[in-house]
C-alpha cells in the first residue's frame, strides 16, 4: 500500500494523503 496526494479522507483520514493498494 501507498499514500498518493490527494485532498480527501477516504479511509477516515484527517490528513491530505490517501491509502491507495
Amino acid at each position: 500500500m501507498g499514500k498518493v496526494a490527494a485532498h480527501m479522507g477516504k479511509e477516515g483520514d484527517a490528513t491530505p494523503f490517501t491509502d491507495v493498494p
